[in-house]
């Protein structure tokens, strides 16, 4: 009796012993310039002010994303980085050539919710498209 109740308090120390890590969120989206989906690009999440990390980054194809709870970020806030491909600058001037060049890159701040999973979308604009929003 007296070796089972060591080891049950053995085992409670064991199983309390540190701390335990945040989970990880499944997060999917969409990358959008102007009015389409991206072929290609990376989106990289950066941990923001007390956030502990890590950077998640992940491939964009056919202008779509998608983090697993196994490789996606921490709940918390976030400066999300897009890059595009040159293939795909490429691909988007010549559908509209008329259209101004998209940014390489471009930064949107986001807060990840503490939850199993969430849709989060990236959506370019030029200064002319915010402006013109932006008029009443």
């Amino acid at each position: 009796m007296r070796l089972a109740l060591m080891l049950m308090g053995l085992l409670t120390l064991i199983g309390c012993g540190g701390k335990a890590e945040p989970r990880r969120v499944a997060v999917r989206g969409s990358v959008i310039v102007g009015d389409k989906l991206v072929p290609d690009a990376t989106v990289r999440f950066l941990p923001g002010p007390g956030n502990p990390g890590p950077v998640a980054w992940t491939s964009v194809s056919g202008g779509l994303y998608n983090f697993t709870k196994l490789d996606g970020p921490f709940p918390g806030k976030y400066k999300v980085s897009v890059n595009l491909e040159l293939s795909s600058v490429a691909k988007i001037a010549s559908d509209d050539p008329n259209a101004p060049p998209p940014p390489t890159q471009w930064e949107q701040e986001v807060n990840v919710p503490d939850q199993e999973s969430a849709t989060q979308h990236f959506l370019w604009k030029s200064a002319d498209e915010l402006k013109a929003e932006s008029k009443p």
